[in-house]
């Protein structure tokens, strides 16, 4: 026969484990996919090679650490090619990018399509498309149009596409995928 003891520490240690799941489930639902995917904070090489100017850059990444060596290299090596017009790099795209490397196994060369746009080359890109968008987050230092040397576009799509962090656009004709800091959506 139980006692009243035994009965009221059940009832705890119900109580306990009730809240703990409760706090974990919450905890899962508020982190951000991108946190759940870094399981290693160990560095790797990201490599680019930009499509217009030929330039290539390496950087040695740790995932959520952005050193003022790789802001100044991203920087110039993401500027607006057209006018030369550089802007502040938003260090999530690294993270993405890392990410989607990690979870898709490559070694291989990101090139890089489009990074920074200053207002008049948007401005220039809208006039002769309407896919531009007017304010777009190329313009914030917010968003680049890559390829990834050893994964298909569409892989490329699908991985940012599981990541659900930022926009995601896949280009089929022009063969590439957008990616942006800016809030989850997908075209």
């Amino acid at each position: 026969m139980q006692t009243n003891e035994t009965i009221k520490r059940f009832f705890l240690s119900r109580r306990k484990f009730l809240t703990a799941s409760a706090q974990l489930a919450l905890g899962l639902l508020l982190s951000s996919p991108l946190d759940a995917l870094s399981s290693t904070s160990d560095p790797h090489m990201l490599s680019f090679v930009h499509t217009h100017t030929g330039e290539q850059l390496e950087i040695n990444y740790i995932p959520g650490r952005y050193p003022q060596a790789a802001k100044s290299q991203l920087k110039t090596f993401l500027r607006d090619y057209r006018t030369g017009d550089t802007h502040f790099i938003d260090p999530t795209l690294m993270d993405i990018l890392s990410r989607i490397q990690r979870l898709s196994g490559s070694k291989g060369v990101y090139e890089v399509i489009s990074g920074y746009r200053s207002p008049s080359t948007n401005a220039y890109l809208r006039s002769r498309s309407p896919g531009v968008a007017r304010d777009s987050l190329h313009m914030r230092g917010q968003a680049i149009d890559v390829r990834l040397t050893d994964v298909r576009t569409r892989e490329l799509r699908d991985l940012a596409r599981q990541l659900r962090y930022g926009g995601v656009g896949y280009y089929a004709k022009s063969d590439f995928v957008h990616l942006d800091t800016g809030q989850f959506r997908i075209w």
